[in-house]
């Protein structure tokens, strides 16, 4: 185990966090703490964004010192009024540390970074063609000759922390999965105990249930299966016709898969991070989130900014929204119209009006109550189109190079075929059932006029649901309806019901909206996208309410002539979910240690110990063209999905003709057939047709393997000119090609 390259990596982070602060303070000032919990997240997010900039014309460690140098002199700047609070700082680490040394007791046991169950390959192909990058944007491993056309800033941020920690990337790479799980965790507990500490409740404890729920809790499947083995058949073969599943739903525990929670909706993926996280992909869903909770928090500051102080409201929503936003943008672009949802809908309820963000705009109301709410809706949407415009200029290299550059066709489809009762039960319902005690205590108050109008539209919504047969409606409408109406009517309600709301939103969303990507088709990977949003921002909210419920004493209620408190039903259902929700965990983190084909007994860090093992006949091959210097192009069979291909261009970040399908969404299927095409012809056409090719990809390298012998045959290319073998390892050869004497015999001829 790699102990001294965890401290280092600790102690990186403890300094960013630690620069941070001053940053954090300023931005979060009303805050207890004055934003410690998001000093790391903060630093490291100003960092990447000025390195994605300056890259552009450079990318080296000297880039990354000079973005360090930029945001530490801003620091220096506003550390004038800044007063160290040394015990939040503390605090926030500790958090931070507990998450990051669990992930990595997590990632130790399994690091490898293997081509199945996930997008390990091409995050750390990404992670390599970084680091072999000049510039920005590197050049794309699975499409040697032409930029990457994929949103790489989680990868970027990772590789950042490489470069200053001078570390190898196969140690890197896990090692940077755990400090982004160690900043969701932070981020969580910080807003978390932001919010409650408000309303009066404790904010550790909203921290720390927040923290909980985001991520270490799980669905309710596997929960569900276990609990099917004393059911009554019927009952159990209706839950599983449902979700549609081949097989029993009764669970043996030795039966169970951590998998398998993460496909519960027929036709989507429902994962949630601790899964994610287990499976261990650096992948852009995972690393944008808290990053989507730095743009809450920054909401959220915004919200609770008295009306009159308009300078800081402008500053918060014209200044700092539109980078993180814009931040968001380059790490998942599936991210970004959330992050202006949840800015929308704070500017919406703040008690300031939106419009008095324009200078010379009054705060003058409508005297009709539907008047009033459209405009406050209308002028909140117009002032987050100027956040999110703003944004994108500060995402600019990546909506230039790559958002502008996809060959890929996306468009809107609409009505795909929509989540079942049980399916959103099992996959929300924990979620439902604090959300409904909570909202509903609260609607026992009287209501305005505008809420109960609200409510009666909110009844209309759930007959219709009911009768078109859209359960989301039916369940999760009267979230958004009800927790609209409630925080319209004055109740004593926060941030944690904007969140709420906007969750409810992305849900219901889904249910008629998706976006037609060329990857799998209807809305596979829009459930599976925004659910991962859904879940941070639900399980944060959950946090805050059940934490508010357990700490208000609350009215009597009779359950049935029993008379019990709020409280005590509130700490009831705390224990029952908390129950529940830690069943999957328990199961998958067990699975993982106890598993034979993972290193519970000789852990390591190093992602790819595993080709030694698994892939022997080819490991030397490709340390040999891991060592190789820049970015020399190389000619392998491309990789079928999820399987042991392009391994070269995958593990060393040398680009390769054509790699994995991926390449055909992002550049077009008939691009992608054509280079398929090219790759068998430079292994099984004549010298001429070789040579044009090889000319024409510039490639310097041809790899021989099992798979090129099983699908082109054993070619034994040093018959040809220009062409010597360069290694022979055990099962590969590797061929050098000298392009100088091709081209120049190209010209002679």
């Amino acid at each position: 185990m790699e102990y001294a390259l965890v401290a280092l990596w600790l102690a990186a982070y403890y300094v960013l966090a630690f620069v941070g602060l001053p940053v954090a303070a300023a931005l979060f000032a009303r805050f207890p703490g004055r934003g410690a919990t998001y000093a790391l997240p903060v630093a490291l997010g100003f960092v990447t964004l000025l390195t994605y900039w300056l890259g552009q014309v450079a990318f080296t460690t000297l880039t990354v010192a000079v973005a360090v140098a930029v945001f530490a002199a801003v620091s220096v700047f506003l550390a004038r009024d800044y007063d160290l609070d040394v015990g939040a700082y503390a605090e926030s680490m500790a958090v931070f540390t507990l998450a990051f040394l669990f992930l990595v007791a997590v990632r130790a046991v399994d690091p490898g970074i293997v081509p199945g169950g996930g997008e390990k390959f091409l995050d750390f192909g990404l992670m390599k063609s970084l680091m072999r990058a000049p510039a920005l944007p590197p050049e794309d491993m699975w499409w040697a000759g032409e930029p990457v056309l994929y949103y790489y800033g989680g990868i970027l941020m990772a590789t950042v922390l490489t470069k200053l920690t001078a570390t190898a990337p196969r140690f890197a790479f896990n090692l940077a999965l755990a400090g982004f799980y160690g900043m969701l965790v932070v981020t969580v507990y910080g807003l978390a105990g932001a919010v409650a500490d408000r309303r009066g409740a404790s904010p550790r404890l909203a921290g720390g249930l927040a923290a909980f729920f985001v991520a270490f809790a799980s669905n309710l499947f596997t929960v569900t299966r276990l609990v099917a083995n004393v059911l009554p058949e019927s009952l159990a073969a209706s839950v599983a016709g449902a979700l549609e599943m081949d097989e029993p739903l009764a669970l043996a525990p030795r039966e169970f898969h951590y998998w398998d929670a993460s496909r519960v909706i027929p036709g989507t993926i429902n994962e949630f991070p601790l899964f994610a996280y287990v499976n261990g992909d650096l992948h852009a869903h995972m690393t944008s989130q808290p990053f989507l909770l730095v743009v809450a928090a920054l909401a959220c500051a915004v919200y609770r900014t008295p009306p009159e102080n308009r300078r800081r409201r402008r500053a918060l929503v014209f200044g700092a929204l539109p980078v993180a936003c814009g931040l968001v943008a380059t790490i998942s672009f599936w991210s970004f119209p959330t992050t202006l949802g949840v800015t929308w809908l704070a500017l919406t309820f703040a008690d300031g009006h939106p419009r008095t963000l324009v200078p010379g705009r009054s705060a003058r109301e409508s005297d009709d109550q539907l008047g009033r709410e459209l405009d406050r809706t209308a002028s909140a949407a117009a002032v987050t189109a100027v956040v999110g415009a703003l944004a994108l200029v500060w995402a600019g290299p990546f909506v230039v190079n790559i958002l502008l550059g996809a060959a890929s066709s996306r468009g809107i489809g609409f009505l795909p075929d929509r989540s079942s009762f049980v399916g959103l039960l099992v996959v929300h319902g924990a979620f439902l059932a604090v959300f409904a005690l909570y909202l509903g205590s609260h609607a026992k108050r009287p209501v305005t006029e505008r809420a109960t109008a609200v409510g009666v539209a909110g009844a209309a919504l759930l007959a219709v649901g009911w009768q078109g047969n859209v359960a989301a409606v039916v369940l999760v409408g009267p979230l958004l309806v009800g927790g609209w109406a409630l925080l319209r009517s004055g109740a004593d309600l926060d941030f944690e019901t904007v969140l709420i709301v906007g969750g409810a939103g992305l849900v219901l969303l889904v249910e008629f909206v998706y976006v037609k990507d060329n990857a799998v088709a209807s809305r596979f990977n829009t459930v599976f996208k925004v659910y991962m949003q859904v879940w941070v921002l639900w399980g944060t909210a959950a946090g805050i309410a059940l934490a508010r419920l357990l700490s208000a004493r609350g009215p009597k209620w009779s359950v049935p002539a029993v008379p019990v408190s709020r409280r005590q039903v509130s700490a009831v259902l705390a224990v029952v979910l908390l129950l529940t929700t830690s069943v999957y965990g328990a199961f998958a983190l067990g699975q993982h240690v106890g598993s034979e084909r993972n290193r519970a007994d000789d852990p390591t860090l190093d992602g790819k110990a595993f080709v030694w093992t698994h892939h022997p006949t080819e490991a030397e091959a490709i340390a040999w063209m891991d060592a190789r210097e820049g970015r020399p192009h190389v000619v392998s069979a491309p990789g079928k999905p999820y399987q042991w291909g392009s391994p070269v261009a995958s593990l060393t970040g040398l680009p390769t003709v054509v790699g994995w399908y991926q390449e055909g969404i992002y550049r077009g299927r008939d691009a992608y057939r054509e280079r398929k095409r090219d790759v068998e012809l430079m292994y099984t056409a004549g010298w001429e047709t070789r040579k044009r090719l090889l000319d024409r990809y510039d490639v310097r390298y041809v790899y021989l393997g099992p798979r090129e012998r099983d699908r082109y045959g054993d070619t034994n290319f040093e018959k040809y000119p220009h062409v010597r073998k360069v290694g022979h390892f055990d099962a590969v050869r590797i061929y050098a090609v000298n392009q100088s004497a091709i081209e120049d015999a190209g010209d002679r001829g």
